[in-house]
């Protein structure tokens, strides 16, 4: 499972959620929208509406949006919890 983050540059929610992931140590793949052209259009895909956009990414190739840190938090915990 992988955790993704949608940033945009000059983002403070986005910094602040960043340090919170590493605090509570869960690795993630930052994707900055301003930087990337492929990021942005993945973000506009998935019709977010705002940074920073977190999603989870299954194995299976499933993608479950998640948005704030408990939602998070407990999304990962359901999941480590789930059989294979």
């Amino acid at each position: 499972m992988t955790v993704i983050v949608y940033t945009q540059t000059g983002c403070d929610p986005c910094k602040l959620f960043k340090i919170w992931l590493k605090h509570n140590n869960i690795p993630y793949q930052e994707k900055n929208i301003a930087e990337h052209q492929t990021y942005l259009q993945e973000f506009r895909d998935a019709k977010a509406s705002g940074v920073p956009y977190t999603i989870i990414q299954q194995e299976d190739g499933t993608s479950t949006y998640v948005g704030a840190t408990l939602k998070l938090k407990k999304a990962l915990k359901q999941m480590s919890q789930s059989p294979s």
